[in-house]
């Protein structure tokens, strides 16, 4: 019985882990996809912002050649900071994935010693525990069978005529 309970517990305590480890794998889910769903917002937003520039940058050289280096200044300019921008995005986006593979190797970590020390527990408390009880219990069982014996055999010697009714009603307590 103790047995079944201690086994019990630790089935909850297992159950409650791996569900607190599959939670934390979809909050990482989701946090992924919404840094992805906002990188490729970041993205398309700069496309669009991007993509007027160009066009009124043709417009501009088709218009006014003799402003040709000017403006060419500008849009370098207006290339580099967005070339600065975009290596920023992916920096960012690599030092939350290394965030991300670090946790889950300290996740796993985490729940590889979790079960290391439930198993070690369960180890103890066999040898500790489990093991005298066993002792006691056969100790016990030694103890009334002895008992059991002797009264069996006061019993034929008191009265051997009246013994196997006396015999089958102590059989019975």
């Amino acid at each position: 019985m103790l047995h079944d309970n201690i086994m019990l517990v630790f089935v909850i305590v297992a159950a409650i882990a791996i569900v607190v480890q599959m939670a934390i794998l979809y909050m990482m889910y989701r946090a992924m996809r919404q840094t992805s769903q906002r990188l490729e917002g970041i993205a398309g937003r700069l496309e669009n912002q991007t993509s007027p520039v160009l066009v009124t940058a043709q417009a501009i050289l088709d218009d006014a050649r003799p402003k040709l280096s000017e403006i060419t200044a500008n849009l370098a300019e207006s290339t580099a900071t967005i070339r600065v921008n975009v290596a920023h995005l992916g920096e960012t986006t690599s030092e939350i994935l290394d965030r991300a593979r670090l946790q889950a190797v300290r996740l796993d970590e985490f729940v590889s010693n979790t079960v290391d020390k439930i198993e070690d527990t369960t180890e103890v408390v066999q040898h500790s525990v489990l093991g005298p009880i066993r002792r006691v219990h056969a100790i016990v069982k030694a103890v009334s069978a002895g008992v059991g014996y002797l009264r069996a055999n006061s019993s034929r010697r008191k009265g051997e005529g009246n013994s196997t009714a006396e015999e089958d009603e102590e059989m019975f307590i």
